[in-house]
């Protein structure tokens, strides 16, 4: 239908909110985010087909709902399956502000074991965003045989990965236990779900390194980006490498929103750190 001439367009809705992104827009390619002159991101509210997008569960679960509601609320974004995830969670977040409002409620109940009680949270979500750490332009570590291994932040499609092996591990979990399945099938689950673990880490560590580096014997500097070349690589070093490779890795991925508060209870007044959790099913 060609709305071009409709008299109501003057009424549809507008970019509300304005953010920085956590990556600062490093690692992207050409053509996967355009911003603004002063390096922002224009953030418009939600439609009513957008809050029943991320009411679809496997629609969630694959990824594709987030992906949909960015694709309608964020014009810069043009290949929603390459943003970072830290540029993901920053996107959902001034959605939800951008659609709700700056203040955020959650509920928590006091992990002291007398008291339990439970607490309600405000969050605002300005300071939230704007209180985002940033990344670096690269990130590098260098392994014990001076090999330099340089890395990216996780992507989107890992994410996404990582919460559908999850979701299926934990169905295959749930299973085991049950009296009704035989010893030898809860043991083949089990192995089921070690083998799927093991695989995705590896997975999701090819997937962060860019390059490796290192001087050959005839004094040149060699680059490897090959995928095949590098994840043969991984299955070949030993594991103290894969170590220092994966806590980098585990650090640069939580550069961004901040994930817990600080939390008091008005009970008991115990304090601990209370994980955010702005889930996209319950924006409203």
């Amino acid at each position: 239908m060609n709305t071009s001439n409709n008299p109501l367009k003057q009424f549809y809705r507008k970019e509300t909110t304005f953010i920085q992104l956590p990556s600062r827009g490093h690692f992207y390619k050409e053509g996967v985010v355009d911003f603004l002159d002063n390096g922002e991101i224009a953030v418009m509210p939600m439609t009513a087909a957008d809050e029943i997008t991320l009411k679809n569960p496997d629609a969630l679960l694959t990824g594709k709902a987030i992906s949909d509601v960015i694709t309608s609320c964020v014009r810069s974004v043009k290949q929603p399956k390459k943003l970072l995830a830290c540029d993901i969670d920053a996107l959902m977040i001034a959605i939800r502000q951008a659609s709700y409002g700056d203040d955020a409620t959650m509920e928590f109940l006091c992990p002291s074991k007398e008291c339990q009680a439970k607490n309600e949270f405000h969050l605002d979500l300005d300071t939230l965003l704007n209180g985002s750490e940033t990344l670096e332009a690269s990130y590098e570590v260098i392994l014990p045989n001076a090999l330099t291994v340089y890395l990216r932040p996780g992507t989107f499609e890992t994410m996404n990965r990582q919460t559908k092996a999850a979701f299926e591990n934990s169905k295959i979990q749930r299973m085991i236990g049950n009296p009704s399945i035989s010893d030898e099938a809860q043991m083949a689950m089990l192995s089921q779900v070690f083998a799927s673990l093991t695989k995705l880490n590896f997975e999701v560590i090819n997937a962060a390194i860019e390059k490796v580096v290192f001087t050959d014997e005839d004094g040149a500097t060699q680059e490897i980006t090959n995928k095949d070349h590098i994840a043969e690589f991984i299955q070949n070093i030993d594991k103290a490498s894969v170590d220092i490779i994966d806590t980098k890795i585990a650090e640069i991925n939580k550069i961004g929103i901040a994930k817990t508060l600080d939390a008091t209870c008005t009970t008991c007044g115990h304090t601990w750190k209370a994980p955010i959790e702005l889930n996209p099913v319950n924006f409203s």
